[in-house]
């Protein structure tokens, strides 16, 4: 029978230790399982280093002749998960049941919480990264040597949305559309752009990267992409307190975004793809964006130095509604492949709604044509007119996954928090993943199991359950 080492890199959450030990005990007794259990308690002198621990956690785990690992985190309890033997690295952390106040977002590339992999492939890839002081970005940099190092790995289809087939291109320093603002939310008020972000360098300057898709100056109206992979708005009140709805964390991809506005409510709702995101309600009335002269395409605002937010990618279409679009209205723009939007078809019946409606397809003299016939024409600032008549499916690769569910034991968040990181040490930990690593610059050969230093202060060993307290 394979031998399991469960590795739990631990610092000051003790009453989750008591809960984790009892729980993961009986559990792989229940499921017969041969297994080590291997504490990693980091001292107090540095900050945390999670990649690090489950490094050490893994010498151990050898010494101790485990044939694979569970790197598993101690707030998760197994409720029904599979810890058998693999040959292949295996994500195991899909599912949850919690409080409210705890929450954890499996997304397309998530490879953290639980993760089983054999002795000889955690060896070849030659482990976790050392360098990840804080939180965040150590898993990101663990399926990136997957991928590097030829391992085993899943792939996944994602739907690149249809839509019209040409498109402004945005080269994410320069180029934006000026429009005559007609942006009225003290009004019923549907908004609805195709587009597809690129991928990007990371301004190392700034403590976060904002892609402005539609955006009013001022006090930001702002639909948006931003490092934190989410698709956004934000909006605020007439007091200034800024509202916002976030998508969930998901991979860059041709899309459609929907906004809706209903002022008398004071709803705001966002649907991607046709479907239903996020619905807010404002306490306040909304800021009287009409009074700004201008609303601009790719960015910001063009004149704000350091916050001008300019988006890289494309924009294929853009359409502004006097009314607010029902959801299955909403669900034929998304699906629409055919269609000019100035014309009714399948659920869609609000052509007659239509403020402002551009497509890529109709530029004279370097302006965007206002279709609905209003003569809003959008000038053209640095942009491309390219096609936008992607593959169908953008593939990615991510880990093989179990359906397992574990209870997540309630602990004060630590990553993505009130629509920013909490710490800055994640931010460098982004930075240092998406500027070098994932670009090749740094060699992962130089950095893990072969360069691993740390100083062992105590280690008890009680049946087969080990407690090592490091210094690293």
């Amino acid at each position: 029978m394979p031998k399991l080492g469960v590795i739990v890199p631990y610092r000051d959450r003790y009453s989750h230790l008591l809960s984790f030990k009892k729980s993961i005990t009986k559990y792989l007794n229940k499921q017969g399982i041969d297994f080590e259990l291997i504490i990693v308690e980091q001292d107090g002198a540095t900050t945390f280093n999670r990649g690090k621990l489950l490094n050490v956690g893994f010498t151990y785990a050898e010494k101790l002749k485990c044939d694979y690992v569970a790197f598993h985190d101690v707030d998760m309890l197994p409720i029904d998960a599979d810890y058998s033997y693999s040959d292949t690295p295996v994500h195991l952390a899909t599912n949850f049941k919690s409080s409210s106040k705890t929450k954890r977002e499996v997304f397309d590339d998530y490879f953290g919480g639980v993760t089983i992999f054999p002795v000889d492939l955690f060896k070849r890839i030659n482990g976790y990264s050392n360098l990840y002081w804080g939180w965040g970005f150590e898993d990101n940099d663990l399926l990136y040597r997957c991928q590097r190092y030829g391992i085993p790995l899943d792939k996944k289809e994602i739907q690149n949305k249809p839509g019209n087939t040409a498109a402004l291109k945005f080269n994410g320093v320069s180029s934006f559309v000026k429009c005559k603002n007609m942006i009225n939310v003290r009004r019923n008020l549907t908004l609805f752009v195709t587009f597809s972000p690129s991928d990007t360098v990371l301004d190392h300057t700034k403590g976060e990267d904002i892609y402005g898709v539609l955006g009013i100056a001022g006090y930001d109206f702002l639909l948006s992409y931003s490092s934190y992979r989410r698709y956004s708005f934000n909006i605020f009140d007439h007091d200034n307190n800024p509202l916002y709805i976030d998508s969930n964390i998901k991979t860059n991809y041709k899309t459609s975004v929907a906004i809706t506005i209903e002022p008398e409510t004071k709803r705001i709702t966002m649907y991607q793809d046709g479907e239903f995101v996020k619905r807010i309600v404002s306490k306040r009335p909304l800021m009287n964006y009409i009074k700004e002269p201008n609303f601009y395409l790719g960015c910001a605002s063009p004149g704000r130095l350091g916050k001008e937010h300019f988006f890289k990618g494309l924009i294929g279409e853009v359409a502004i509604y006097g009314d607010v679009l029902e959801q299955n209205e909403i669900r034929s723009l998304s699906t629409n492949k055919y269609f000019g939007l100035t014309h009714d078809f399948d659920e869609y019946k609000s052509s007659g709604k239509l403020a402002l409606y551009y497509d890529a397809k109709f530029i004279k003299g370097y302006k965007l044509t206002d279709l609905t016939g209003g003569g809003n024409h959008g000038e053209i600032n640095e942009c491309e007119i390219v096609g936008f008549d992607m593959n169908d499916t953008k593939i990615i690769e991510v880990p093989f996954r179990r359906n397992c569910t574990f209870k997540l034991l309630e602990h004060e968040e630590n990553g993505y928090l009130d629509n920013k990181w909490k710490n800055k040490t994640t931010r460098y930990n982004q930075l240092r993943f998406e500027n070098e690593v994932s670009k090749g610059y740094l060699d992962t050969d130089d950095d893990g199991l072969s360069d691993l230093k740390f100083v062992e202060h105590s280690h008890t060993k009680v049946k087969n359950h080990s407690h090592i307290i490091v210094g690293i």
